[in-house]
């Protein structure tokens, strides 16, 4: 496969999986602030943290399974050829 050709797909795939994360993570974002704030009365520091905890567990599975898909794709193509 050309240098070229992977680049392409490279920013396909971040492509893809920065809009799923964007859709995934602003409305969870919203959600667990919420929480913190009107049901568990975190403070500032305690929110901070989290947000990020959680984001970045949910990031971790949406980034291996975008992965996952992109590499099934990619072997599937090689297949046909």
């Amino acid at each position: 496969m050309k240098l070229n050709q992977r680049k392409k797909r490279a920013v396909k795939e971040a492509v893809v999986d920065t809009i799923i994360g964007t859709l995934i993570m602003a409305p969870l974002n919203y959600i667990v602030i919420w929480v913190c704030l009107e049901v568990l009365s975190f403070n500032a520091l305690q929110i901070a943290i989290a947000t990020t905890t959680t984001l970045f567990l949910i990031a971790v599975i949406r980034k291996a399974y975008v992965r996952l898909y992109f590499e099934k794709r990619y072997e599937s193509n090689r297949d046909t050829i």
